[in-house]
């Protein structure tokens, strides 16, 4: 199995310092006797050989290790270090917009983002989430006219989704008059984004985690590019439980997950400021300072 990671070290570059070494999640690279690192054989990936993560080529400081033919050179940079304040803003300001423009979303910006997207974590590096973008506004409109006309068919019936009820269903179709712009189901959202991946056997819970995780990371990201975003439980729900019809014209295999669904865009309504939640006695700490 060695050969395929094509793992390679530029010996006029490496200062032997053992980094790669100390962060292999596989335990599969070694210093040899003259201290530089090699990849011992595996039988697999996983937890049997190299978990695939590239934490040796992103460590090393001198940039002389490769892997997967991916070279450092061909690395983006890490971000400066004072980010943090930037994270604290993007975090505290980000709402859930339910109005959104009538229009596109450049094709470059969500390519941007979806590239990033690449690199979200999953547990174990399983990297077994996928991802679908529905960025034809008339593509939505069509699931979206699908979903509706069943989710109503079923309400007249006294026939809701697992979280809802008569009061749900009837508080927010009178959203629809404000708030929803007429569209309980996806607030009006031109595009939609699915993180999706096969949740049975050993590890499935662990690929419901990684479909949420991925739908967090692609919330700040479009925020961070100025995009609105809503997460919608409600909706996954309607397609999984009362419309499979337009569920399938998702084209997401009928085993996977697919608990939120986001919708995002340009907002119709920007915010000015963000708000001031008071959360602090849902933090708990440790801590013997006085």
């Amino acid at each position: 199995m060695k050969e395929k990671t094509h793992f390679k070290v530029d010996y006029d570059k490496c200062i032997r310092c053992g980094r790669c070494v100390n962060t292999c999640s596989g335990m599969v690279i070694e210093q040899d006797e003259n201290g530089y690192p090699f990849m011992k054989e595996f039988d697999r990936f996983g937890w049997h050989g190299c978990w695939r993560c590239q934490h040796c080529l992103a460590v090393c400081p001198q940039a002389a290790i490769s892997i997967f033919d991916r070279h450092p050179e061909d690395s983006l940079p890490l971000p400066p270090e004072d980010m943090g304040e930037y994270m604290e803003e993007l975090i505290s300001s980000r709402r859930s917009c339910r109005r959104f423009l009538d229009q596109d979303v450049e094709p470059q910006i969500i390519d941007r983002i979806l590239s990033a997207m690449e690199n979200a974590p999953t547990g174990g590096n399983s990297q077994g989430v996928e991802y679908t973008v529905i960025d034809d506004r008339a593509r939505v409109r069509q699931i979206r006219n699908v979903a509706y006309t069943v989710m109503e068919q079923k309400a007249s019936q006294g026939i809701y989704t697992h979280s809802f009820s008569r009061f749900y269903y009837r508080k927010m179709k009178e959203s629809e008059r404000t708030v929803r712009k007429d569209d309980l189901l996806f607030c009006g959202a031109p595009h939609l984004f699915i993180a999706h991946a096969g949740c049975t056997g050993k590890w499935g819970e662990d690929s419901k985690a990684d479909c949420i995780i991925a739908a967090a990371y692609f919330e700040l990201l479009c925020n961070a590019h100025g995009l609105g975003t809503v997460m919608m439980s409600y909706s996954a729900e309607v397609l999984n439980e009362l419309a499979p019809q337009a569920r399938k014209m998702l084209d997401i295999p009928s085993d996977h997950y697919t608990g939120i669904i986001i919708g995002f865009g340009y907002p119709e309504i920007p915010y000015a400021r963000g708000v001031q939640k008071e959360r602090k006695r849902k933090i708990h700490r440790y801590t013997d300072k006085k």
